[in-house]
This record gives structure tokens, C-alpha cells and sequence, in this order.
């Protein structure tokens, strides 16, 4: 096998893995979504609970943020580790591929814009639970 078709092969494993790793961030953040409506849900349709329910209530949706949190940091982390794969295996193509690809050949930075819409959609998802565990 050729040093190009490693490079291609390897190219396109690190951009596979880091699609997977998005998706694993966006259902980390949808079930995150969805266990703080099930715990507002679970109060609503038990009733009357006691105050110590709803701060015991109130610590789980607290351990959900930050066991999500910690995660999709995690996989943002992975996300950088792989984009910067990918900048050095871009480096070793060719110019033409370079210049079709987007432009000079130069280091770029990964973004991690959507790890911080990851936590803040975590974040408003706790803070609502919270609110409404006690106005429920």
C-alpha cells in the first residue's frame, strides 16, 4: 500500500470518528434534555412531595449537568485532538489538494463552538428543572 492511500485511509477514519464523536455530544445533550423533563414530570404527577424529595430531586438534576458537562468536554477534547489529526495529514498532500481543499497550506485551530451550546443548552435545561421543581 502507497503512502498516499495510508494518508486517505487515515484522513477518512479521523473525519468518521469525528462525526461520531459530534453525535455522541448531541444525544449526551438530548437525553440530558430529557431526564430533566422526566424528573419536572415525576414530580408533577406524584404530587405532593416533601422538601427533602425535592432537594434529593434537585441533586440528581445537578449530577446530570455535570456528569453531561464532563462528557461532551470529553468528546470536545477528542473533537480538537482529531481536527488537529487532520491538519497535519492535510499538510502531507499535495498542493493541488491543498488548494482545492480551501486554501495555503497553514495550521488551522479547532473550533469548539458547539461544545459551549452543548452546556448552555445542559446549563438553561438545569436551571428550568430547578425553578420548576420548586414552583410545581
Amino acid at each position: 500500500m502507497s503512502t498516499k492511500e495510508e494518508l486517505v485511509m487515515l484522513y477518512e477514519f479521523t473525519g468518521s470518528r469525528i462525526s461520531e464523536f459530534k453525535s455522541q455530544q448531541w444525544a449526551i445533550t438530548n437525553y440530558g434534555s430529557v431526564l430533566f423533563t422526566s424528573i419536572v414530570s415525576s414530580k408533577k404527577l406524584i404530587g405532593n412531595i416533601s422538601c427533602t424529595e425535592t432537594i434529593a430531586l434537585n441533586m440528581v438534576a445537578f449530577i446530570i449537568l455535570l456528569c453531561g458537562t464532563l462528557l461532551i468536554n470529553q468528546f470536545s477534547k477528542s473533537i480538537s485532538e482529531r481536527q488537529i489529526c487532520l491538519s497535519n495529514i492535510r499538510a502531507k498532500f499535495g498542493d493541488e489538494f491543498i488548494e482545492v481543499w480551501g486554501g495555503p497550506k497553514k495550521n488551522i485551530q479547532p473550533k469548539t463552538v458547539l461544545k459551549r451550546l452543548h452546556i448552555l443548552i445542559l446549563f438553561t435545561g438545569f436551571v428550568l428543572t430547578s425553578f420548576l421543581l420548586w414552583r410545581v
